[in-house]
């Protein structure tokens, strides 16, 4: 009886062994991989421009703790264009809308793909390079003056071109890149204070500041002469010629045959020329800033 007894127990161990092994080999055939989820797609920034460099961020999960990794595709304006973690392309153009695509893996299965949302490219604001300014110098007597800008606009929007003027501590409300000077009764060294701005319709550019002067303005002819009737031998002739900012005037006698003189202040031509009937004349008109005008004209016999 015990020898038969050692040999059920022996029988009934070995097969508890056997079903143990069983049940651990059909555990074992149960393991299956879980596929990962994202979570959450974000792309950022959330407002670009055709300037941006754009990102994907993702939030994923897998339940069995697998390193994940992504396959991101990139759709601009419906078509895919690119794959990777980041976008940028030089075919983007503002008012696009670009979305992505991501599909996370765990090295055994995929997961599902997920959409992102659209993002719009936005516009970038215009730029002035340099400034054009005609004429280059202003003077009491100059009509107006007109100002033109080269600009750079990475959207390539029509550009208009605004400028704020401020005229002896007054804002002028005229916005235009032309300005009527006459207006403003201005004198010499006044100082005109101009913010240009370029504006493309959405966005303006950063203000371009720059200062006018009205410089000293040369001596002028009140009107234009080239021959002048007078008796030779008895020749009194005042010079037509003032200052436009009212400077007083300092006139010499260039060219004149003898017995020909001028009066430095008044500017007085007088004096004879004998039997010399028809003789030529150069005079210049010097202001006390050192500007001055010079011109040739012909006296002749009444």
């Amino acid at each position: 009886m015990k020898i038969f007894a050692k040999v059920f127990f022996i029988l009934l161990l070995i097969l508890f062994i056997s079903q143990c092994g069983e049940k651990k080999e059909k555990r074992d055939d149960g393991d299956t991989n879980t596929p990962p989820v994202i979570n959450k797609l974000i792309l950022q920034p959330l407002n670009p421009t055709i300037q941006s460099e754009i990102t994907a961020r993702i939030l994923s999960f897998d339940k069995d703790g697998d390193p994940i990794t992504y396959k991101v595709k990139w759709f601009l304006n419906g078509n895919e264009i690119g794959e990777g973690m980041s976008f940028t392309s030089e075919e983007i153009a503002k008012g696009d809308r670009v979305f992505a695509e991501v599909t996370p893996y765990d090295g055994k299965n995929w997961g599902e793909p997920m959409r992102s949302s659209d993002i719009i490219i936005g516009g970038l604001p215009p730029k002035i390079l340099s400034l054009q300014i005609a004429p280059e110098s202003l003077f009491v007597t100059t009509p107006q003056v007109v100002v033109t800008a080269m600009v750079e606009d990475p959207d390539k929007d029509s550009i208009t071109l605004i400028i704020h003027w401020m005229i002896k501590d007054e804002i002028i409300p005229d916005t235009s890149n032309v300005l009527n000077l006459k207006k403003f009764n201005l004198r010499k060294n006044d100082v005109i204070t101009c913010s240009a701005f370029a504006d493309d319709g959405e966005f303006r550019s950063e203000p371009f500041i720059f200062k006018l002067l009205i410089a000293n303005a040369p001596p002028v002819f009140k009107t234009e002469i080239d021959s002048i009737k007078c008796p030779p031998d008895s020749i009194y002739y005042r010079l037509p010629i003032i200052d436009p900012d009212g400077d007083p005037l300092n006139f010499e006698l260039l060219d004149a045959p003898d017995g020909i003189q001028i009066d430095q202040e008044r500017g007085i031509i007088y004096g004879s020329a004998g039997q010399v009937t028809t003789f030529e004349i150069m005079v210049r008109a010097t202001d006390t800033d050192g500007a001055y005008s010079e011109t040739k004209f012909t006296l002749t016999s009444p």
